[in-house]
């Protein structure tokens, strides 16, 4: 199996044992032998059983930058449309993620290669926020970084909440679009 695919079926095992069995099973080992390959290819790919978690981690970071720049390239027509799409598409991550995504930062949450991990996917998605709402606003440099971690951490908070069923999908979405463009409109 070539190598990008290899490790595209080790993340997808690795997100299935912490689903089902939850993090603490997870270990390089248990990853091995749940995907039918040697320890030494595990091993391979991920070095550690921290880095294994923080590769889960920019895997669901990945799937939802893809989903926000398709999406905004595709319908982002106001400054309404940008903040629908990235608000369902940051709650829809969490949410397709499913439990394990939360249980991954828990896991790392100690870590400060995983605070670094998270501070330079958080600046990546201010850079992404920034360049795709910009365009819609009077004032582009209203759209400021310490406003889009704001907004980012507005974000978080709500899809979580969504992720623990304390509320709907759609309210999290609507909460999250409300506050964006709230903030975006001042």
């Amino acid at each position: 199996m070539p190598r990008e695919e290899r490790r595209r079926q080790l993340l997808e095992t690795a997100a299935t044992v912490i689903r089902t069995e939850g993090t603490d099973a997870l270990t390089l080992a248990r990853l091995a032998e749940q995907a039918g390959v040697t320890k030494p290819i595990a091993y391979e790919h991920f070095g550690t059983r921290a880095g294994l978690l923080i590769a889960l981690y920019r895997h669901f970071d990945e799937q939802q930058s893809e989903a926000v720049h398709a999406a905004l390239a595709e319908t982002a027509r106001t400054l309404d449309d940008a903040v629908a799409i990235v608000a369902a598409a940051y709650v829809d991550c969490v949410l397709q993620a499913g439990p394990e995504y939360g249980a991954i930062a828990a896991a790392l949450s100690a870590s400060e290669e995983m605070s670094d991990v998270r501070q330079t996917l958080r600046e990546g998605y201010v850079d992404l926020y920034q360049a795709a709402l910009a365009r819609f606003v009077l004032d582009p440099a209203a759209v400021s970084r310490p406003l889009l971690l704001g907004l980012i951490a507005a974000a978080d908070g709500l899809s979580e909440a969504a992720a623990a069923e304390r509320m709907s999908r759609d309210e999290a979405v609507d909460a999250l679009s409300r506050i964006m463009l709230g903030a975006l409109r001042d």
